[in-house]
Order: structure tokens, then C-alpha cells, then sequence
């Protein structure tokens, strides 16, 4: 599937970055912020922009690095790009939005709420990276430089995160949308290819999880080949306000591509939801923070 229908695309100017957009829906609709995870750009969401209503403002910018947006040599830690979201949002001038944020992406979302809360009205988290960052061992490190010059390798990784997705003759448009994947990757800034990466080796906030209690939905696909349901479960544990995990059957580890009527519908159904259970759960963590302080 690709964007068929009209949307938006433009830069936005922050101190830290030039970011470029995508976008769909009615500007003055309901803000929904998406993240793509690494090796990816906002082109990851136009499928998902299709199934969503007109009611919906979703914005999905290219991040540090990626896509048209800058991309200069360093920047790429967690806590940085956390910063550059922060950045995002106020040249936006949002005051509260919502944020769905895909596989690496969820570290930075993480981050950013832990100093930044206010500002979100509830989070998604589509196969996260675990809130304990993650350890990757040289050889990873070594494959992912090859991929900076070998397109075959980059195709067969990003096939990986999209196992479902028919790719042969009946399906034209899919098979477009894919081989876009594929330049947008290559395209990347080299320092990008493992930067990311080896900032999630020290990056944890595991404990400092307890403290996101605004209301959160988990996704999962359940043939994802990075994130195990043991993994996802974990996160589901440490984040008070993320109260279920939604499983997508036949789905690896971008559901945005492989099912995004699925996601959407998941994601709408979280957003009608009845919040008094977050409402009373906030309340008896600022009570604790004011006992502690």
C-alpha cells in the first residue's frame, strides 16, 4: 500500500535540526506524533496514514540522519535524539499530542516522556526496543557497516523486519513501496548505520520506567524476529500505565507495513478507551513522589 490519498509534506526548522515531514489528515484535528525505528524514514507510515480517519492529524517526521532530513556526523545517542524531539515538538507548537513510536524509536519516546511527560496525552509502543537497552555483539557491529555498502545485505535485513509483506509480480505497489524502503535506507547517514545501535548498549531505563504512567498500548507482531514475547513483556511489566498487549497475528516486526489496518484499528480502539483507571493510577504516583520528596 502507498499514500493514495492527499497529505502533506514540508520541513520543519528547530535549532538542533532541519527535520522533513509527512503528513495526513486535517491540521486541526487530533495530533498523532509517529517515529520511525532505525534504518527507516516517515515513508514507513503512508500505509498506516491510509487507514486512519480524516479526524486524525498524523505527523511522522524523517529523524536524525535519515531520509531528507539533516544529517550531520554525530547526534545519534538516545538522550540526543530525545532532545531533537523536544525540539520537533515545540517548533510545532503542540501542547499535547499523542505518540506512537516503532522498534528503536521506542527508547527515544521512553526518554523523551521521562523529561518531557506533559506534553503527551498517551504512548504506543509498536515493537519496542526493551526499556533496557540492548546488547549487540561485534560481529553485529560489523554486519552493520557492511550494510553502509552492500544494498543486497541492507534488502535482506529490512526483508527480515517485514517478513509478511507479499514481494513478487501480483503485487506491483508493494514491491515499489519496499524497493523505496531499501534506497531510503542506503541513503542514511553513515554514522547512523550503528550509532543508534551502540547507544542502546548503554542506554536503560528500566527502573525509571515506573515513573510513565500515562496510558500506553503495547503492539507486538507475533512473528517478530528482534523482539521476543519475552522481551515485550518485560517492557509491559516495568510500564505502569500500559495495562494490556495487543498481539497481531501473522505479523513480524513492522506492522505498519504488514498490517496497518490492524495497527490503526488497534490504535483507535486504545484512543476511545475509558482513561479513569490512568487518571487514579497518576494520582497515587505524584502521592508517592510527594512522600519520597
Amino acid at each position: 500500500m502507498t499514500l493514495d490519498r492527499p497529505g502533506a509534506e514540508f520541513y520543519v526548522e528547530t535549532p538542533r535540526l532541519r527535520f522533513f515531514c509527512r503528513s495526513s489528515g486535517a491540521e486541526d484535528g487530533i495530533p498523532l506524533l509517529l517515529l520511525h525505528g532505525n534504518f527507516g524514514t516517515s515513508r514507513w507510515w503512508t500505509s498506516l496514514f491510509n487507514a486512519l480517519p480524516d479526524e486524525i492529524y498524523a505527523v511522522a517526521p524523517d529523524l536524525r540522519g535519515c531520509g531528507n532530513s539533516e544529517k550531520p556526523d554525530v547526534g545519534y545517542s538516545i538522550e540526543e535524539q530525545a532532545e531533537d524531539l523536544a525540539a520537533l515538538v515545540e517548533a510545532l507548537r503542540w501542547e499535547g499530542f499523542h505518540l506512537m513510536a516503532h522498534s528503536t524509536s521506542g527508547a527515544i519516546a521512553v526518554e523523551y516522556l521521562l523529561t518531557h511527560a506533559h506534553d503527551v496525552e498517551t504512548l504506543t509502543l509498536v515493537d519496542p526496543v526493551p526499556v533496557e537497552g540492548v546488547f549487540t555483539p561485534l560481529d553485529g557491529y560489523l554486519l552493520l557497516e557492511q550494510m553502509k555498502e552492500d544494498r543486497s545485505l541492507l534488502r535482506d535485513a529490512l526483508r527480515m523486519l517485514m517478513p509478511t509483506i507479499p514481494i513478487d509480480s501480483a503485487h506491483p505497489e508493494m514491491v515499489r513501496l519496499f524497493e523505496q524502503l531499501v534506497d531510503d535506507a542506503s541513503r542514511m547517514a553513515p554514522a547512523a548505520f550503528t550509532e543508534v545501535t551502540r547507544s542502546l548498549a548503554q542506554w536503560n531505563r528500566f527502573g525509571d520506567a515506573r515513573l510513565l504512567t500515562l496510558p500506553t498500548l503495547l503492539i507486538w507482531g507475533e512473528h517478530d524476529v528482534l523482539v521476543d514475547r519475552g522481551t515485550i513483556t518485560r517492557t509491559l511489566i516495568a510500564i505502569p500505565g500500559a495495562n494490556n498487549l495487543e498481539v497481531l497475528r501473522n505479523v513480524g516486526h513492522s506492522p505498519m507495513i504488514e498490517a496497518p489496518v490492524a495497527l490503526a484499528n488497534r490504535w483507535l480502539d486504545f484512543l476511545l478507551s475509558d482513561y479513569d483507571a490512568y487518571d487514579e493510577l497518576r494520582r497515587s504516583a505524584y502521592d508517592d513522589n510527594e512522600t519520597t520528596a
